[in-house]
């Protein structure tokens, strides 16, 4: 097979049908055959069309299919018609006219309904194949009666032409069959109709020859008339009804006829009675009176005339050439003409019919030559006796780059061809057998030296006394490495079938396959006959409904509505049915592809039932656990009235958070407050309700008057630790509202002034020294000077404040040393940059997108309240009019980039403070 594209054979495939029709149409001109070349022509026409739309669907003009089956019905009709010609048999116009007419409305009903390709496909090429099988019987009938006119290779051609056909439907839609069915039906289409055109001019020769051999058969029988007639004319001189030609004598004077032969009657209609005594005027025979009266002066000048020719008029209107000679005679005083007529009606159609059969054979002779160069392949004709080369055809230079005027006369010897001379000598033995070789591989050297591959075929024939031999070569070196790529491929595809076969039943997720029309299981994995029960016969071949898998089947028709809109779906939650009958929930993901054997889509199921399960159960812990925290919250509302101005001021700050676009999740905000603050005020409330137990008991002791001193002490020391502990607690309760409170903290001591942006840096990191000085933790700066700001400086030592402070207590908590590094520089004339970073435990991934959220903290509880970075984050891009960007992996510390405006918004004092609180 050659690299050539699809869309390239087919266009090969339409020049060839076209070139036979061409050449078709020119032998129905020259009257060779005319009813068979005729529709043979048509014929080749339709494969033209068919051809080109198929062509066009190639290049991505599907609806021209419908015209595809069309043109080869028209095809397949015509070449029977004109097989049926060719062998003189009745047309019967009727029987193809009515299944071509029903099969039409078949490819138009089917393309309009989109019905599937081989069901549509299998009519029209079942008729066409039928079609061309019944030609090919044909023509094997043909040549049992002419066993030796090579119409057995036409009928095999055409045969297997047929069952080509037949097999088009099944194996069309085979990517790796397409080409190679293209290729074999272009040759097929080549060769049949250059053996149509050999068959026409075959035939037409044989006929040739018939008229020529009558035509001899009859001179030969008129010359032995003559002869006999000169012989009885010798002996019978004057026998004057055995003269051969029409011999009339009339009267020179009068020109009325004394005496016909018996010859007259048949060439003039005229009887003897007729013709006696009248002139051939009154008889109307002279078409043209010229030629008699030429006729008559040429005999009253020279007394005899021979050979002239003239047109006559027969009894029944119809005219004839004859040939006239004529000598005048006395007998007695009265002068005669003796005439003799020959008719050369015979000879002149004899001749024009010879003049034309040598046209038409000098024209067949030029057409076979054109064939013989137009030919793809390259042909060569060697002379079987020497081995020389009598002709080749155009195609012969490039395959071997040897000139036709090299080889001619030579042999392939002479030209060092063989590049093994074992194939020479088993192409010869074959063709010696067998008359012919087929398909033969044969290894040929070039001029050039290098070896290249050649399929061979050949016939020997006789033309003369003479024995040739024409051999058919095609260079098959692209086809050999085209074969070869293809085993390489299929060799790949079966090693890549059987990996991705042991990977899908080797995953360790629940696998399947479904054929898509019609819901059957094609193939499943171990995993899901294990996770769901079944053995692989009980399903190969089962539908999900006919297994019953579905606890909910309107699941099933949502999932299929899907998967046919998007192709595709992901964790499409749905509850499958075991074999003992419990159901499990799982995600569903799915794709749809294309195969050989139809569409499928292969789906993996992952049982989360468990999930499930454990998120129910959550689900109920939480809604207990939130009662709880409702139920103690109460309690502390009622137990701690001293707290109250603390919780209106958290009511304050939950208002803001409220009308803030960031914090819309007030009950969120309720929950996260008394779920920092429930610890120390239960703390308390059970450190007091201790004490007020003691202290009641102390009482009663010195009421009764059983007060001893060691009941003093110890109630003394109890006391202590509990007021200690008490305070403790509520010191951190103080903190922690403290803190929340900072969300509105009055930020009237923030100005706006211009300052330099190295020296209130390195005011703040003077104010935040004793924070790290102490402990195993550094601080590097790397401040560009001579940057002046317009702006906040009290805002930007806030978020100095809380970056340092986050640092120390998340990013180095639980190590021995870590370093941080604050540094700025100049952007650009407007705008200023300062990083902040340090190289601890970094922040995770899942986290990073959450830091600057209010009440985000990873160690709440611990004493963090979440509110730090959203301040810095308000401050920045609110009060500051800046942006700020964090970067940061685990085990590789965390960067905060500010990028700040050298001059801040123009807002009030009191706008800054509500931003910064927001």
């Amino acid at each position: 097979m050659s690299s050539f594209s699809l869309p390239t054979i087919v266009s090969m495939s339409i020049a060839a049908s076209l070139l036979v029709m061409l050449t078709l149409l020119y032998l129905q001109r020259l009257q060779i055959n005319s009813r068979a070349t005729g529709y043979w022509a048509c014929a080749y026409a339709c494969v033209s069309l068919h051809l080109i739309f198929t062509l066009a669907g190639e290049l991505g003009y599907p609806w021209l299919a419908m015209a595809v089956d069309l043109g080869l019905l028209g095809f397949v009709c015509c070449l029977w018609l004109g097989t049926r010609a060719f062998n003189c048999e009745p047309a019967q116009f009727w029987h193809p006219g009515l299944l071509f007419s029903a099969l039409s409305a078949w490819v138009v009903l089917t393309h309009l309904l989109g019905v599937q390709f081989v069901w549509r496909a299998m009519p029209t090429q079942f008729f066409a194949g039928g079609m061309l099988l019944a030609t090919a019987y044909s023509f094997w009938h043909r040549h049992r009666a002419s066993p030796n006119s090579g119409y057995a290779i036409l009928a095999c051609l055409i045969g297997l032409w047929g069952l080509h056909q037949l097999d088009y439907p099944f194996l069309r839609p085979v990517a790796s069959f397409a080409g190679f069915g293209f290729v074999l039906a272009a040759l097929l289409n080549f060769s049949t109709g250059m053996l149509l055109l050999v068959a026409a001019t075959l035939d037409q020769q044989g006929r040739t020859a018939q008229a020529f051999a009558l035509l001899d058969r009859e001179m030969g029988t008129r010359k032995t008339a003559e002869k006999n007639l000169h012989e009885r004319e010798e002996l019978f001189e004057k026998v004057f009804q055995l003269v051969p030609d029409v011999l009339v004598i009339c009267k020179e004077k009068s020109g009325r006829y004394v005496e016909v032969n018996r010859h007259w009657e048949p060439l003039t209609g005229y009887s003897p009675q007729e013709t006696l005594g009248r002139s051939a005027t009154e008889l109307n025979l002279w078409v043209d009176l010229a030629q008699r009266d030429a006729m008559i002066a040429t005999m009253r000048s020279l007394g005899e005339f021979w050979g002239l020719d003239a047109t006559l008029r027969h009894k029944d209107g119809h005219h004839y050439f004859v040939k006239v000679s004529g000598v005048r005679m006395n007998v007695g005083d009265e002068s005669f003409v003796s005439y003799t007529v020959q008719d050369i009606s015979a000879a002149l159609e004899a001749e024009s019919y010879r003049n034309r059969v040598e046209a038409q054979l000098r024209e067949r002779e030029a057409v076979l030559a054109t064939v013989f160069q137009l030919v793809p392949d390259t042909l060569t004709i060697t002379r079987i006796a020497d081995g020389h080369y009598i002709d080749v055809n155009r195609n012969w230079e490039p395959l071997s780059g040897y000139a036709r005027e090299e080889a001619i006369g030579r042999t392939s010897g002479d030209l060092n061809l063989w590049a093994d001379t074992t194939q020479r000598q088993e192409l010869v033995r074959r063709v010696v057998d067998d008359g012919e070789v087929r398909g033969m591989h044969i290894d040929f050297r070039h001029k050039d030296g290098h070896v290249f591959h050649c399929r061979v075929s050949g016939s020997r024939f006789v033309a003369g006394d003479q024995t040739y031999l024409l051999l058919s070569a095609q260079n098959i070196d692209q086809e050999l490495v085209t074969e070869k790529a293809r085993i390489q491929a299929e060799t790949l595809l079966r090693e890549n079938e059987h990996k991705y076969s042991t990977i899908f039943q080797l995953s360790p997720i629940a696998l399947g396959l479904v054929n898509v029309a019609t819901s059957e299981v094609v193939e499943v994995n171990d995993v899901w006959l294990d996770q769901f029960g079944y053995a692989r016969k009980d399903v190969i071949g089962h539908t999900a409904l006919e297994l019953n898998f579905w606890d909910r089947p309107e699941d099933r028709l949502a999932m299929i509505e899907q998967l046919r809109q998007h192709d595709r779906i992901d964790k499409y939650e749905i509850r499958h049915r075991h074999k003992d009958g419990h159901v499990l929930i799982c995600l569903m993901s799915a794709r749809l592809f294309d195969l050989e054997k139809g569409k499928m889509f292969i789906f993996s199921l992952l049982d989360v039932t468990r999930q499930y399960e454990i998120e129910r159960e959550i689900r109920e812990m939480t809604a207990q656990l939130e009662a709880r925290v409702r139920l103690r919250t109460l309690k502390l509302e009622q137990a701690n009235q001293e707290l109250a101005e603390a919780m209106e001021s958290l009511k304050h700050a939950q208002d803001e958070l409220i009308r803030s676009e960031k914090m819309a999740a007030l009950g969120s905000l309720v929950a996260g407050v008394a779920h920092e603050l429930n610890t120390p005020i239960g703390n308390s409330v059970t450190v007091a309700s201790t004490l007020e137990d003691k202290t009641r008991e102390l009482l009663r002791d010195v009421t009764s008057g059983n007060l001893r001193r060691s009941t003093l002490d110890q109630y003394l020391q109890s006391f202590t630790s509990g007021t200690a502990l008490l305070m403790r607690t509520l010191n951190v309760a103080r903190e922690l509202i403290s803190s929340f409170k900072q969300v509105a903290v009055d930020q009237s001591s923030s100005q706006r002034r211009k300052f330099d942006l190295q020296k209130a840096l390195e005011e703040v990191i003077a104010t935040l020294s004793p924070m790290y000085k102490k402990g195993p933790f550094s601080l590097a700066t790397d401040l560009s000077p001579g940057i002046g700001m317009d702006s906040f400086p009290g805002a930007l030592g806030q978020i100095i404040t809380n970056f340092m402070t986050n640092a120390l207590a998340h990013a180095f908590d639980g190590r021995e040393s870590g370093e941080m590094r604050l540094s700025s520089r100049l952007l650009d004339d407007t705008h200023a940059e300062i990083i902040f970073a340090d190289n601890g435990a970094g922040i995770r991934e899942g986290d990073q997108k959450r830091v600057f959220d209010p009440f985000f903290t990873t160690k709440l509880g611990q004493g963090g309240s979440g509110l730090g970075m959203n301040i810095v984050y308000n401050l920045v891009t609110g009060v500051l009019g800046g942006e700020i960007r964090l970067d940061s992996r685990l085990g590789e510390g965390t960067k905060f980039t500010l990028r700040l405006p050298l001059s801040a918004p123009q807002i009030s004092a009191d706008t800054a403070i509500e931003q910064s609180a927001r």
